[in-house]
């Protein structure tokens, strides 16, 4: 048994047996302290900002979609490459929204993310779509530079917005 191990557990059996003082009893509080109000989650309030609701709020849709994107995407790997494909698709999607959601309130910086979205989207649409070639250390570095752009763009939009959002909430 280590030291502290054996430290921590001299210190529990000397609590055990200390004696207990013996219940004096007292008198009643004139009124009783106000319970203290709950303290919100991190996930509901990060740095002094609140997380965003989407604009259909009371109802659950984005937990929806990611539920089915997951659905579809895992039952695409039964065999099924379209499912699999659109269920990549409505992940992204989802993902996406909340992302983006985040972002501009405040909330959370998803920047890298939001700013590889496009660069993937053109990339794969070039490739794919238009049937181009496009690829090897040029493309990366093409890439890259894209997405490093985007990415400045969206931290600085981010710090704007997190700024505002701790002004109208006013000091915690």
């Amino acid at each position: 048994m280590s030291k502290s191990r054996a430290k921590k557990k001299q210190r529990q059996r000397a609590r055990a047996e200390r004696p207990r003082e013996l219940a004096m009893p007292r008198e009643a509080p004139a009124r009783e302290a106000p319970a203290a109000a709950p303290r919100p989650s991190r996930l509901e309030i990060r740095d002094g900002v609140p997380r965003p609701d989407a604009v259909w709020a009371p109802f659950p849709l984005t937990e929806i979609g990611m539920a089915l994107g997951l659905a579809l995407f895992l039952i695409g790997f039964t065999g099924s490459p379209v499912l699999l494909v659109v269920g990549v698709g409505v992940l992204a999607v989802v993902v996406a929204e909340l992302c983006l959601r985040e972002h501009f309130a405040g909330f959370r910086s998803h920047s890298i993310l939001l700013a590889m979205l496009p660069v993937t989207i053109v990339h794969l649409g070039l490739v794919v779509l238009a049937d181009l070639t496009w690829r090897g250390p040029l493309a990366l570095a093409v890439d890259v530079a894209i997405a490093g752009a985007l990415a400045w763009w969206l931290q600085q939009r981010f710090r704007v917005a997190q700024a505002r959002a701790r002004r109208t909430r006013g000091p915690t």
